[in-house]
This record gives C-alpha cells, structure tokens and sequence, in this order.
C-alpha cells in the first residue's frame, strides 16, 4: 500500500490536492498519515481555515486511501461525508489521519481526523463512496 501512496506524492494528485500541498507521509499501523497546508486563501472571517477547505482537504485525504486500498482499480464515488469539527484550526501546516473502515464490492467506508500543530484533533470526517470502475 505505501508504494502505491508514495506514487500520490508524485504522479495521482489532483488539483485540490495541489492547492492544499498535500503529501503521503506514512503509513503507521492503521493510520494513513498525510501532511497538508491551509494557506490565507483557506480563511474564514475569524482568521481559522474555513470549515469547508477542512472537508476538502479531508476528502481528499480519504479518496486517496480508498483508491489505494484498491490498488487503483476503484475510484470512490462519494455517497455520503458527515464532519463534526472539534475546535478551530490555524492557517498552516496540519496532519491528517485515515483510517480504512470497509472497501467492499458496493460501499466503502474511510474516516480522517484532522490534528493542528499541537496535535489536537480539529475534526472528523466520516468518508462513504460507492467503488466505481476507472476508466481505461
């Protein structure tokens, strides 16, 4: 699996992935780390990142792990993202955590949690797609 999320850091990410720099940076036991950086285009008025750069950035982060459990193979379609934000978050740097919760035949389940620099948990999203072939 890692081999296939390094390719991200090089090759597979798309524009928003761009936009936010986001980077594969390991995976540590169930947890697929990613890095990512909110810059002031991200802002709400109070100065913390929006709360929809931080669903973005999350889906993101999930669709990422989702098609790399399937090697490729399977793009999730997304059918459903629920977020519950915890606290606000800083412009800047920010890691993410994904957890895979089911990759079957129909529905594919992921969760990823955003941590601050502090490494407090900022929000939760919870990620579910429909495996959808890649075209050829």
């Amino acid at each position: 699996m890692e081999d296939r999320l390094n390719k991200f850091n090089e090759e597979f990410f798309g524009p928003s992935m761009k936009f936010f720099d986001m980077k594969f940076i390991e995976v540590n036991g169930e947890d697929i780390v990613f890095t990512c950086e909110f810059n002031q285009m991200c802002g709400n008025p109070m100065g913390f990142v929006q709360g929809g750069m931080i669903s973005a950035a999350l889906d993101d982060a999930t669709s990422a792990a989702m098609i790399s459990g399937y090697k490729e193979k399977k793009a999730p379609l997304t059918t459903d993202l629920h977020i519950l934000f915890h606290r606000p978050l800083q412009i800047g740097k920010a890691t993410m955590k994904v957890r895979l919760i089911k990759l079957g035949q129909k529905s594919a389940t992921s969760e990823g949690r955003i941590y601050n620099l502090e490494g407090k948990l900022v929000a939760t999203l919870m990620h579910t797609a429909q495996p959808t072939d890649v075209p050829s």
